[in-house]
């Protein structure tokens, strides 16, 4: 080792002892509001009882980028949030996570065009890729990289779920969630089923739960406990939870509801843009479908989503603790001499010396 490497690592390693990085901690509730016509936002609501806490994306197309209703919401690169809106020029729109436009991540171009009626969006359990559901002409998943947009998938458009090929064959795909064991839950809704795929190698897997489908699915939410929650709208009209092997576990009914998420306390918060029933709003809902609380009934509202923001990849943490210490080195040590991919510090594919000094390097950067 060079004499001035042995300094520079030295002052780096005490100058980070403790910074903590690479662990994604913060969390958006974020809801969808609607003006019966366009443009739309987004809103920011407290994670305990659903209290609006201000406007995440206010709705004003100028300023913000945003024009068609939003049908999806997940979380970005790099501390980002995602939003995708269907149309002729569909698009997955970049927000910062304070709500500030970025630009058009995926798509808003005349056809060809990966997200050109975009239902649904989710990431993969390793945050590396962004799937979409499309209603084109033959009902696509789509794949992404997470990182940049770029498609990764059987063609030039990212396609990872051949509609037309996948049987039982996808028919206007909606709600798309990755589950905690990695599969990709899909509602068809031509079907009226809801599907599991390996999220891997977008092979079938079979048939989520024995109940059928009936109306559209705007919203899936896995819970920490494993239960999956459905909305579903049109003739449906209910809100309804599965165990994690997709047994019906209760439903209730509700009017209209396009969005749907549980409370830490098991009450539901869930939109709506109907105009029968408790009509249009956000709502806080018992467990047992009671209205609780009238949180908003000014406006419709559609998707929501509990949103983990991903920090930015920290090549120099090479033992995953989220924290930049002397460990860290001894773990580049030991994937140096087996060319394990963290030895790879420059990105370049390939374990070389070189990859020392680009450690080196990343370590002093640090990483926020």
């Amino acid at each position: 080792m060079r004499m001035n490497q042995y300094t520079t690592l030295i002052a780096g390693l005490v100058a980070c002892q403790t910074t903590a990085v690479c662990a994604a901690q913060d969390q958006l509730l974020l809801a969808v509001i609607e003006f019966d016509g366009l443009p739309t936002g987004v809103r920011l609501l407290d994670q305990t009882n659903g209290t609006i806490l201000g406007d995440f994306v206010i709705p004003d197309f100028p300023n913000n980028g945003m024009l068609n209703p939003v049908e999806a919401i997940a979380a970005g690169p790099n501390r980002t949030v995602l939003l995708g809106q269907p149309g002729g020029d569909g698009a997955v729109s970049r927000y910062d996570e304070f709500g500030a436009f970025i630009d058009v991540f995926i798509g808003g171009t005349p056809d060809p065009n990966p997200v050109d009626n975009i239902r649904g969006m989710a990431v993969s359990a390793d945050g590396q890729f962004l799937f979409t559901s499309d209603w084109d002409d033959t009902d696509d998943i789509h794949r992404f990289d997470l990182s940049d947009g770029s498609p990764v998938g059987g063609d030039a458009l990212g396609t990872f779920i051949f509609g037309s090929q996948a049987p039982p064959l996808l028919d206007r795909p909606q709600a798309i969630e990755v589950l905690s064991n990695t599969d990709l839950l899909v509602a068809d809704i031509g079907q009226g089923k809801l599907m599991r795929y390996n999220s891997t190698t977008g092979a079938l897997i079979g048939e989520f739960t024995a109940e059928s489908v009936v109306g559209t699915v705007g919203d899936i939410d896995e819970q920490p406990d494993g239960t999956v929650v459905t909305a579903e709208d049109g003739s449906g009209d209910r809100i309804r939870t599965y165990a994690a092997d997709g047994t019906l576990l209760s439903a209730f009914g509700f009017n209209g509801p396009d969005g749907v998420h549980r409370l830490p306390n098991g009450e539901f918060l869930v939109t709506s843009s109907s105009t029968f029933g408790q009509g249009r709003g956000l709502f806080r809902v018992s467990a047992t479908g009671a209205i609780v609380e009238t949180i908003d009934d000014t406006r419709s509202y559609g998707a929501i989503e509990l949103v983990t923001l991903i920090d930015p990849v920290c090549v120099a943490d090479v033992n995953g603790d989220g924290m930049l210490t002397p460990s860290d080195f001894t773990a580049w040590i030991a994937a140096f001499n087996a060319s394990s991919p963290a030895c790879d510090q420059n990105g370049d594919g390939l374990c070389t010396p070189t990859d020392f000094s680009a450690w080196i390097s990343n370590f002093n950067a640090g990483c926020s």
